[in-house]
């Protein structure tokens, strides 16, 4: 075989196959979590006004909003604020439901272990184009503490429950919303 005629290869390859191969896997759309952008280059800032109540746990929609503008400051991308005045788009919600119930029993029948489950509408619309670019119906969380014997009350283990699920809440929307899930 002459020189001229052997092909140039890697691992026992073809050098165009090669190529060919690692160009289409680059145009294939794959991406490492977190490194793309979903919302359009456009989009600066951000209001989240308070999230509406439709629930009869006090202070929840509060807690859910305050962990939503620090969930997007601790990102860094973008920038926030309360009003829809100057932002480029509006994070608003609702919270539906709220339930707590009981998950685990003493022998004597009292509870010593509460789940608690959140549920909301959440939407992101660009305020320019009052085009909707991210939307979730039902969001559905849940959070489980234990009810004391003694010392601290059932409504202090709530208010626990209650800011962590609220993280948790902020996380996955922020998450969701920047990462296109």
């Amino acid at each position: 075989m002459s020189s001229s005629s052997k092909r140039i290869s890697v691992a026992g390859l073809p050098v165009a196959s090669v190529l060919i191969t690692a160009l289409m896997l680059a145009g294939c759309g794959y991406r490492l979590a977190g490194a793309n952008r979903f919302l359009p280059g456009r989009i600066r800032t951000i209001a989240i006004p308070p999230f509406e109540n439709a629930t009869t746990r006090a202070d929840i929609e509060q807690r859910i909003t305050e962990q939503l503008l620090e969930e997007f400051i601790r990102r860094g991308r973008y920038k926030t604020q309360a009003s829809p005045d100057g932002a480029d788009a509006v994070l608003e919600g609702v919270v539906t439901s709220y339930v707590t119930q009981p998950v685990e029993f003493t022998a004597r029948g009292k509870a010593t272990r509460m789940e608690v489950t959140v549920q909301a509408r959440v939407v992101l619309t660009e305020l320019q184009t009052r085009t909707v670019l991210w939307s979730q119906d039902h969001f559905v969380f849940h959070g489980q503490y234990e009810v004391p014997e003694q010392g601290q009350t059932f409504f202090d283990q709530e208010i626990i429950a209650i800011d962590q699920i609220s993280r948790d809440f902020a996380r996955t929307i922020v998450t969701s919303i920047l990462e296109g899930f």
